[in-house]
């Protein structure tokens, strides 16, 4: 049902009219106020941003109103027969055959009265104004032009009463009340049809894993779905409202034309955005003889380009490729905008890299963006684990074994030359192997079982989860290979620190699993803030892990704190200090308030009063922590 308001001049008027209400199907009361004029404007610009839908008014105060708001404003007339009523008043109070009545007031709140002399014997004078200010003067007039009384509304009969003038309040009964809701409640149930279509329509959008764009004849984008928000990497504002010239230059003048005036389809159409190839579609939509618009699709395309060599296919072929680049996430957090333009700013050159930072923070993502932004973008990025593997089988791997065999494998460190080689734990590398890397960053080769070095080009990115430095100084890692990966240094913030983008970063990983397991969620404002306030200790590796179990756990499409909590208590369980027993971390305020529910037996006034809050917060929180009606959380 539409939300509905009445702003009446008249505190008589809001008695009138609110019993009225129960015999409308689609209307809901939103207010129904007595103000002042002055006051018209500034309160219906309130209510249009708290959701109201139909404003109904009268004479003044409706222009107002409408001035003020795109809302469609439904206004109070003055029905016949309540005017008809007065006049007669006027007619026996004058007794006189045929006498001359000035009819004054706003043009929009009066009936048709084109047939008042005849039916009434009367001679009917119009005296309609603009503004209230115009009132008193058309008093005036009216008595200049031999009007014996006049009728209007309280400005009017003041006046009337200074000159002597008899006179009729034009008053709004439950007649003319009941005209205005019949009227408010036909646009009602139209805003509540077009409500109940946009809804179906944006539901089936927005579970479809095409991007879907809609415009008007004139080019300018009227709807998009979520898709297309994933794939342009844009907010809905900088979209929806916008020529899609602006949205997708890319297009160009002539493919529009083709489309929106000579009603041709655009198929298959390849546009770089961003790095990436996306496929649009582009379709006129007909209606009768005319085309009322397009509607576009969006597909992405791919993200690797071709490569020219066979050793550079087959890199690829066994993934070992950066899939991530600074653009994928778009992060804009003060902290995450300044890693991302010092680790832009480190990008351009080929020098070793040096990232710290906490277990799960990103480095390996942010390793990728640096690969795909610098000069080796084009060929190898392969990631080798320092920790994963005993010293001899990542020697074997690094640096592979000298042989003239044409069919033997190539090592890591051949795979990588021309790109970039990534080593995570950087600080359990052995002693042998610190230095084979330091003759490799110095850019020299040697194949295990080899006597002479080859020289090679390889950028090397390395990572520690703790504190490199401290290796160095207990003489557990090499000084010379230190200083030599730290050429340049990067620290990686953890997640908590991330401020606005931890949603950024739970959004990315969302859409993921939502394309992967073709499920559609939404998180409420609630399932927002807790996570941005949720402290992340195993970073993005669970934050990731999170947005999977949501995808695929939840069995309703919004998604809440209570839902979120629950498996975010499940997925971090603490021991218990001193002992082996795990126990599951609860948030203190809701342990406090399932223990004074159990202490009361439930009497939410007693526990309420006991916190000093009201029981309405109290139940919110009870329904934020999930607290159960056994008391339990």
């Amino acid at each position: 049902m539409a939300k509905v308001a009445v702003l009446v001049p008249y505190p008589e008027m809001c008695e009138l009219i609110r019993p009225l209400f129960a015999r409308y199907a689609h209307i809901t009361p939103m207010s129904v106020e007595y103000l002042q004029a002055s006051e018209v404007g500034n309160r219906a610009h309130a209510l249009e941003e708290d959701g109201c839908e139909v404003i109904i008014s009268r004479g003044l105060y409706a222009r107002l109103a409408k001035r003020s708001v795109r809302l469609p404003v439904v206004e109070i007339k003055v029905t016949a027969q309540e005017l008809g009523i007065l006049v007669l008043e006027l007619r026996r109070l004058l007794s006189l055959e045929c006498p001359r009545i000035g009819l004054i007031g706003f043009s929009n709140m009066i009936c048709d009265t084109s047939q008042f002399n005849t039916l009434f014997r009367i001679d009917l004078f119009h005296y309609m104004v603009s503004t209230e200010e115009e009132l008193s003067a058309a008093v005036d007039r009216a008595r200049d032009d031999g009007c014996l009384a006049v009728i209007g509304g309280d400005v009017v009969c003041d006046r009337a009463e200074e000159l002597g003038l008899p006179h009729r309040f034009i008053t709004s009964g439950q007649e003319s009340l009941a005209n205005a809701l019949d009227i408010a409640e036909g646009v009602c149930y139209a805003i509540d049809l077009e409500k109940s279509n946009r809804a179906e329509v944006d539901t089936m959008l927005d579970y479809t894993f095409t991007g879907i764009i809609q415009t008007d004849a004139k080019g300018t984008v009227l709807r998009a779905n979520r898709m297309v928000l994933n794939v342009l990497n844009r907010a809905q504002k900088d979209i929806v409202g916008r020529k899609i010239l602006d949205v997708l230059p890319q297009l160009g003048e002539k493919l529009l034309h083709q489309v929106l005036v000579d009603g041709q389809e655009a198929y298959a159409c390849l546009v770089p955005v961003e790095k990436r190839e996306i496929i649009v579609n582009v379709a006129p939509i007909h209606i009768d003889d005319s085309i009322r618009g397009a509607i576009l699709t969006l597909q992405e395309g791919s993200r690797i380009r071709e490569m020219g060599s066979e050793l550079q296919r087959e890199l690829y072929q066994r993934g070992f490729v950066a899939r991530f680049n600074f653009d994928t996430f778009g992060l804009k957090g003060k902290t995450g905008m300044a890693l991302i333009d010092r680790a832009r700013l480190l990008a351009r050159y080929d020098a070793p890299i040096l990232l710290t930072g906490e277990v799960g923070s990103g480095k390996n993502v942010i390793a990728q963006c640096i690969h795909n932004e610098g000069n080796t973008r084009g060929n190898a990025f392969i990631s080798l684990d320092c920790k994963a593997y005993q010293a001899d089988t990542l020697d074997t791997l690094l640096f592979g074994n000298h042989t003239t065999r044409k069919d033997t494998p190539a090592c890591m460190a051949e795979l990588a030359r021309d790109g970039t080689l990534y080593l995570p734990h950087i600080e359990f590398l052995s002693s042998e192997l610190q230095f084979k890397l330091l003759s490799l960053v110095r850019g020299k080769f040697t194949h295990n079982g080899a006597n002479l070095p080859v020289a090679t080009h390889i950028r090397i990115i390395a990572s520690s989860d703790g504190n490199l430095i401290r290796h160095v100084e207990e003489g557990e890692f090499r000084s010379d290979l230190y200083y030599a990966l730290n050429v340049f240094s990067l620290d990686v913030p953890p997640l908590r620190q991330m401020g606005e983008d931890i949603l950024t970063w739970i959004f990315y990983y969302l859409n993921h699993f939502q394309e992967k397991y073709q499920r559609y969620v939404t998180l409420t404002q609630g399932a927002q803030d807790l996570l941005l306030n949720y402290e992340w200790p195993g970073n993005l590796n669970q934050l990731e892990s999170l947005c999977q179990r949501i995808v695929l756990l939840t069995e309703k499409r919004s998604v809440d704190e209570v839902f979120l909590r629950r498996h975010l208590e499940q997925m971090a369980p603490r021991l218990m200090e001193g002992t082996g027993q795990v126990v599951v971390y609860r948030d203190q305020r809701a342990v406090q308030i399932a223990e004074l529910l159990q202490k009361h037996n439930g009497n939410r006034q007693k526990v309420a009063q006991e916190l000093g809050i009201s029981t309405t917060t109290l139940w919110r929180h009870m329904k934020k922590y999930g607290i159960g009606d056994d008391f339990t959380v």
